[in-house]
């Protein structure tokens, strides 16, 4: 009677442990993947003329 439950309870705590590692692991993989480099945003004509019309806006 209890040996059938004590059984399931252990198979409970591995299956878990189990899906805590492969979670685990994903995770570990997803973060070296977001912290690639960003590339620097490059200024368009507009963006300027903008800046320029502000930088003489605050002389």
């Amino acid at each position: 009677m209890f040996g059938a439950w004590i059984d399931s309870i252990i198979s409970l705590i591995i299956v878990g442990f189990l899906l805590f590692l492969i979670v685990k692991a994903y995770n570990k993989t997803k973060k070296k993947v977001e912290e690639a480099p960003k590339a620097t945003p490059v200024n368009t004509l507009d963006q300027n003329l903008l800046l320029e019309i502000r930088d003489l806006l605050k002389k």
